[in-house]
């Protein structure tokens, strides 16, 4: 990065002042260039103009008078040179040394600050007035009549009462000046800090593709970028200072800048473009200082619209859990999470089992997390949440007119999504067997064919499907295909319930108790929760498996945070299930589910909730042929 060139300062000062800071201004050597103009204000003011024009002076130094003139009209910052207190005690001081008869001949302003002074000192002097030059020499005049005493005052007044050949002393100090050389350099420090955020802004406003321009209060252009400028047919410098309504009236901005109200997603047709524009109010410490607008093409924003969905689509593909995540030291669950292991190193199709709520999920993801695809997509699918034919499109896609209602161009189907990666098929026994035949002509052919297209899309997936069911049986009954079983059980490996799981229930309740504490922010230690827990759920047989232990958990932790205190006894109350006589888990699905049903008054939530399935699969159970 180029170093910056040293700040150039100018001191509009006349003689005796410009004597003080020639002194000075080695002192300062090697921070800044300095240049004495010693003009009268007005002959200063043009000479600073041409220097800012010609880049060569980024702030003036001045005093009196001067300093509020060019404060007010100097293209660059303006630091006054202040007197204080001090400086006109030093400069008395100095004054009478020479002559003890002492005169302070100065404007209002330093008048009042020696008034403030005036009780400190043990000497008597005498003050003088005066508004501009002439009543200056008028004064000085009595003054070189009378006593001709020395003259304390500022560099006009010290230049003055050498016409009248009077002694005098200046009353702005070294330390006033090197202040005001102080200043300047931070006005400096800061304009230069401001023109590169405006630089910035400027390559940030050319950057885009979209057009912006901001107008003040008058509607006339402070910025606009390349493509609004194209998009208006008018170069951006041109435009600049004229108003927007005048440019293109279609976008004009008055009504935002009467109101102070935004006007968002409205619709504009310019250059036979059709446009969305954006309207809104510029506000700066809380006033509004004028406008801004946006334009997007509406084709640009669709084409977004559709990259975002996708994206955030991808993004929910995403494997969350690893095998180390499967919590648990029973031999079961061991030897579980080394059959997931091995299986990880193989590429063939998995066949998880066991009852809902037991982690078939997390397994399915752990092993994909520890395969050569764990870079891939992870996409899950619940084969007994949805209808047949909603099913259908999200598996295998679908083109675009392939039924009413479907989507403008076209979906990809899950299967296409999860190139590459690995595609989970959770309850897969409740397929229905049209699909089943489907299903298994993709895992054969390795193409999968969108509803209403004609040409098959070849994919590369990994599938990994689960069931609670007994899918043997299931072919025995006629309701799961032979083949597709075959196809996916290349390799199996079944889950545990959580009552045959002796210990682990008691790691399971520990983890899942800091995660949720956690998660509500509460800083209560684990053993609050689970030591309860444990305690009022002895025997119990658990069947909904880790779901329902963690559902518990999380429960629980949102009383705790908001102060209740569970022991056992408020367990019981809080989950009466805990102390319940568990239903026999051995017996067909059917029975279990219909003997819960009854047990819960019919109530299907709470008995699909208690089974650890879903409604939709109670349903199934429970429905008479």
């Amino acid at each position: 990065m180029p170093a910056m060139p040293l700040p150039q300062l100018a001191v509009v000062a006349t003689r005796a002042l410009a004597d003080l800071v020639r002194e000075l201004a080695p002192l300062h050597g090697g921070r800044f260039e300095l240049r004495l103009i010693e003009k009268p204000v007005e002959q200063a003011l043009e000479t600073v103009r041409e220097l800012a024009r010609a880049g060569l002076v980024d702030a003036v130094v001045a005093a009196g008078r001067g300093a509020e003139r060019l404060r007010v009209e100097s293209p660059v910052p303006v630091a006054a040179i202040q007197v204080s207190g001090y400086d006109i005690l030093q400069a008395l001081a100095r004054a009478r040394a020479i002559d003890p008869r002492a005169v302070l001949l100065s404007r209002r302003r330093l008048a009042d600050e020696f008034d403030r002074l005036r009780p400190l000192l043990a000497i008597d002097v005498v003050q003088l007035l005066y508004e501009d030059d002439d009543e200056a020499r008028s004064q000085l005049d009595r003054l070189r009549q009378g006593a001709r005493p020395v003259v304390v005052g500022s560099s006009q007044v010290v230049n003055l009462a050498g016409q009248f050949g009077l002694p005098s002393v200046l009353v702005y100090s070294a330390e006033a000046v090197a202040q005001a050389f102080e200043a300047a350099l931070e006005l400096v420090r800061v304009a230069r800090q401001e023109e590169a955020k405006r630089e910035r802004l400027d390559r940030i406003l050319e950057s885009l593709a979209e057009g912006v321009a901001a107008v003040d209060l008058e509607e006339r252009v402070q910025a606009i970028n390349p493509a609004l400028a194209r998009l208006i047919g008018v170069a951006p410098e041109w435009a600049l200072g004229r108003r927007l309504s005048e440019l293109a009236p279609v976008l004009t901005l008055q009504e935002v800048l009467k109101s102070g109200e935004p006007r968002r997603d409205e619709v504009a047709s310019v250059g036979g473009r059709t446009l969305v524009t954006q309207r809104l109010p510029l506000i700066e410490a809380g006033s509004q200082v004028g406008a801004v607008l946006t334009l997007q093409e509406s084709g640009a924003i669709e084409r977004a619209d559709r990259k975002l969905r996708s994206e955030a689509r991808k993004s929910q593909f995403r494997a969350r859990y690893r095998l180390t995540d499967l919590l648990g030291e029973s031999p079961a669950i061991r030897h579980a999470r080394e059959l997931a292991r091995l299986y990880a190193q193989s590429d063939g199709s998995v066949l998880i089992g066991g009852a809902s709520g037991t982690g078939k999920e997390l397994v399915a993801q752990g092993i994909h997390q520890a395969s050569r695809r764990a870079g891939g997509a992870f996409v899950a699918l619940n084969c007994a949440a949805l209808p047949e034919t909603l099913l259908e499109s999200e598996l295998f896609g679908y083109e675009e007119g392939a039924f009413t209602g479907s989507r403008r161009g076209g979906k990809p189907g899950l299967l296409e999504l999860a190139h590459q990666g690995t595609l989970f098929l959770d309850e897969i026994g409740d397929m229905p067997l049209g699909l089943q035949t489907r299903l298994l002509r993709v895992l054969q052919e390795r193409e999968v064919l969108r509803l209403g297209a004609s040409e098959p899309v070849p994919i590369n997936v990994r599938v990994i499907a689960a069931t609670h069911a007994d899918l043997r049986a299931g072919i025995t009954a006629g309701w799961f295909r032979a083949d597709l079983y075959y196809r996916l059980a290349i390799l199996t490996l079944t889950l545990p319930p959580l009552a045959e799981r002796g210990g682990d229930v008691a790691i399971l309740t520990d983890a899942l108790a800091r995660e949720a504490l956690a998660r509500v922010g509460s800083s209560r230690p684990a053993h609050d929760l689970a030591k309860p827990l444990l305690a009022a759920a002895a025997g119990y047989a658990w069947p909904g498996n880790v779901r329902e232990l963690q559902n518990l958990v999380e429960r629980a932790a949102v009383l705790l945070q908001a102060g209740a205190a569970l022991d056992r006894d408020d367990w019981r109350r809080l989950a009466p299930e805990l102390g319940a006589t568990p239903l026999p888990l051995d017996g067909g699905r059917r029975a279990l589910a219909l003997e819960m049903l009854a047990a819960c008054g019919g109530d299907r939530a709470e008995a699909a909730r208690r089974l650890g399935i879903s409604r939709t699969t109670l349903w199934r159970l429970t429905r008479t042929e």
